[in-house]
């Protein structure tokens, strides 16, 4: 094998001339579009970091209003038990008031009646006390007198009680 210098200058020359020709019109057009490409990476990973900063700032704005939402419901809770149970003794206490009422006027009525009764009873007592008094006496008593009678025995056994 024999090597001729003159072939291997001219190689060289022609590889020399392919490299700058290569690096005039090759290198400059791929390190643009490795630049660029470089540059696109660049500006996606800045975006993708806004919109995980973006993404952690809207958990925190929804966690605070799912906290805020509980504890929004969990006064609610507190605020309807507390009415229940307002309603509760406030009917419970009109349940009384309205027992006691009744009673009361359970006890009038008793009352009332008692009296009327016994009114009842003294004037059929003084009744049969003037009949009798009548057929002792043998005399006929007029209307007035059994009246003037009844009044005066009612006065009598009204007082002792």
């Amino acid at each position: 094998m024999h090597i001729d210098f003159h072939d291997l200058i001219w190689a060289i020359i022609n590889f020399i001339v392919l490299l700058a020709i290569l690096y005039k019109f090759l290198y400059g057009p791929i390190m643009r579009t490795m630049e660029s490409r470089e540059n696109e990476i660049k500006r996606n990973i800045t975006q993708a970091e806004e919109m995980r900063v973006e993404a952690e700032a809207s958990r925190a704005q929804l966690q605070e209003a799912l906290n805020d939402a509980r504890k929004e419901a969990q006064e609610i809770v507190n605020n309807a038990v507390k009415v229940g149970e307002e309603t509760k003794n406030q009917i419970i206490s009109e349940a009384k008031d309205s027992a006691a009422k009744l009673m009361q006027k359970a006890q009038e009525e008793i009352q009332r009646e008692k009296e009327q009764a016994l009114a009842e009873i003294r004037n059929e007592v003084a009744n049969l006390a003037v009949l009798a008094a009548g057929k002792i006496i043998g005399k006929t008593i007029t209307a007035d007198d059994h009246k003037k009678l009844v009044d005066q025995y009612i006065q009598g056994v009204g007082g002792i009680q």
